[in-house]
């Protein structure tokens, strides 16, 4: 395989998705169309005219029943908001955004040893299993509420109606709960609102799964570099010549380490502030989504396969989001801090102790890692991921607590 064939491999998935969504950052075209600019406002405009708008005004009309409230908000409410944040976000930053894609295309096409070239793919490979993994989850959890919505629906077809509690008017089931400023249960209107509001949920999946994709390829990418820049650094001191001797060798490691780290803090700035939202709203789903699932499980007879199932997707499509930026985000701080390691496994005792002490410097800017941060508040670690969950869990069992003595 060559080696663009491996910047192809890397970034196809989001790039077909990202187009779809109207917010890849094209980074071959200087000045885009104003068309393409603007493309992505009909991805936007269907989710918040056919679900966030309409949802929050369910919300408003259903208050005062909690269960419906959370239902709405944990099942589409909050996930349609963090998708909008999400692909905003990308939108905001493609200027930026296409530059990292620019650089990181550039570093496959330079000359690269044998090595760099195996690390890189190993990061690329790892990238698409991390890719496949958010795929499967995602559209496993958009599948499973698929196939409960056409069940329901159909099986109200077939009853020719449903009525409202007072038995006064023939009502159709919408494919989300929400409240529209008209009629929606007349044909065609149903149908196409049905639609839409179908569509509407496979935009939010495909902006779960094309941005948190981008991000993994990105911050892999910046790891193999970092990897293959220890390499460079253990091996420094051989076959130093007149003309390259350990000043130039040294100068143009450090030089490539300050592009790597520009390269992080791009990286950092562009994501950080739809982290900061993400994390906090993911918290809150885990939550009140866990509370649903034992309320369901607990107050109910029968329980539909399809909704436990979809419910369950839903948690771990969520959780393996968070679990992602944590993990790639440790492995990047490692990678950075491992610099000043690879600067002391270098044969440094055969060189003049005036040579020597060139290593000091770039020891001690290895010391302060690259990192990922939420909105620049906490790096993302899997001590975080282990913290929100542990926070989520005990949030869970605060409501739990409360629901039995209110039952009291």
């Amino acid at each position: 395989m060559d080696d663009k064939e491996g910047f192809e491999v890397a970034v196809k998935a989001s790039r077909t998705i990202l187009r779809v969504l109207g917010i890849w950052p094209n980074h071959h075209e200087r000045t885009e169309s104003w068309l393409s600019r603007s493309y992505f406002i009909m991805p936007t405009f269907i989710l918040v005219y056919f679900t966030s708008f309409p949802q929050t005004m369910e919300i408003i009309k259903v208050w005062g029943d909690l269960n419906s409230v959370l239902e709405l908000l944990t099942t589409f409410d909050i996930p349609n908001l963090i998708s909008l944040i999400k692909i905003l976000s990308v939108w905001y930053n493609k200027k930026v955004l296409g530059l990292l894609i620019m650089a990181m295309e550039n570093d496959w096409k330079s000359l690269k040893t044998v090595f760099e070239l195996r690390v890189m793919w190993k990061n690329v490979k790892l990238g698409r299993l991390i890719t496949l993994a958010i795929y499967l989850l995602t559209y496993s959890t958009v599948a499973t509420y698929v196939v409960m919505a056409v069940y329901i629906t159909a099986n109200a077809y077939k009853q020719e109606f449903i009525l409202t509690p007072d038995n006064s008017t023939k009502l159709r089931p919408q494919y989300m709960r929400a409240h529209f400023a008209y009629d929606v249960q007349k044909s065609p209107v149903y149908e196409i609102v049905w639609i839409f509001q179908c569509i509407a949920m496979h935009l939010a999946g495909l902006s779960f799964m094309a941005i948190d994709s981008l991000f993994s390829i990105l911050v892999l990418h910046l790891c193999g570099q970092l990897i293959n820049l220890q390499e460079r650094l253990k091996n420094v001191t051989e076959n130093l010549t007149k003309r390259h001797n350990l000043s130039y060798q040294l100068s143009r490691i450090v030089m490539r380490h300050e592009q790597l780290d520009r390269f992080a803090k791009a990286i950092e700035n562009a994501f950080n502030t739809m982290f900061l939202a993400q994390i906090l709203l993911s918290g809150v789903v885990l939550c009140l989504q866990g509370y649903q699932i034992v309320i369901i499980l607990t107050s109910r007879d029968t329980v539909q396969v399809t909704e436990l199932l979809f419910m369950i997707y839903f948690i771990l499509c969520i959780a393996f989001s968070l679990f992602i930026y944590c993990y790639i985000a440790e492995i990047l701080r490692t990678e950075s801090t491992e610099i000043g390691n690879a600067a002391y496994e270098c044969n440094w005792y055969d060189l003049p102790a005036c040579e020597t002490r060139l290593f000091i410097l770039t020891m001690i800017r290895s010391k302060t890692p690259f990192e990922i941060t939420a909105g620049k508040f906490t790096a993302f670690s899997l001590q975080l991921y282990c913290s929100i969950l542990k926070t989520s869990g005990g949030y869970l069992s605060m409501l739990l607590a409360v629901k039995e003595r209110l039952a009291l």
